[in-house]
């Protein structure tokens, strides 16, 4: 049986995602710290297949104990909000981009050969045409567009250095 980590499980798009890997048998682990996303988007889960880990993606601990097994991760934790990353960009730095490094980190530690990490279509700017091609050249406009650049770029660079599946 296949395993799966959904971080931001508690999310909109997290927890469908739950759903669906659930649906199709794999056991899943959610790792939310609960601060956007609810419970209640989980009340489906099956309880025998799935575990929600309440905890920061900043903390390795709890990284470690969600990714202990996991053969996909699929990472939708971020700080979503455009207007909050402008307030505040140091937040939206950390949970983003150190969150990310630290996923990245205990992932290749742990032989977690695949991860899909969430972009945005915010990396592109706002000046662009619908649909955005992938060859479009990125413009960040804001704290957030320019930290999901960032966690693409990393990924990108640790699939290339250690031989690894990433996916944005």
């Amino acid at each position: 049986m296949r395993s799966a980590l959904v971080t931001g499980a508690a999310g909109f798009i997290g927890s469908h995602i739950v759903d669906t890997l659930l649906e199709r048998g794999w056991t899943v682990t959610g790792l939310d710290d609960l601060s956007t996303g609810r419970r209640s988007n989980l009340a489906a889960a099956d309880e025998d297949l799935f575990e929600l880990i309440e905890g920061d993606l900043r903390d390795k601990a709890a990284l470690e104990t969600a990714i202990e097994g996991i053969d996909v991760i699929f990472h939708h934790a971020a700080a979503i909000s455009v207007p909050e990353s402008v307030e505040h960009p140091a937040r939206t730095t950390d949970v983003n981009c150190t969150g990310t490094a630290k996923l990245l980190e205990v992932a290749r530690r742990e032989g977690v050969d695949r991860v899909i990490l969430a972009s945005s279509a915010a990396v592109y700017g706002s000046d662009v045409e619908i649909p955005v091609s992938e060859e479009t050249p990125t413009a960040p406009e804001s704290p957030y567009a320019l930290s999901k650049r960032y966690t693409e770029q990393l990924a990108l660079q640790q699939a290339e250095q250690y031989e690894l599946e990433r996916v944005s």
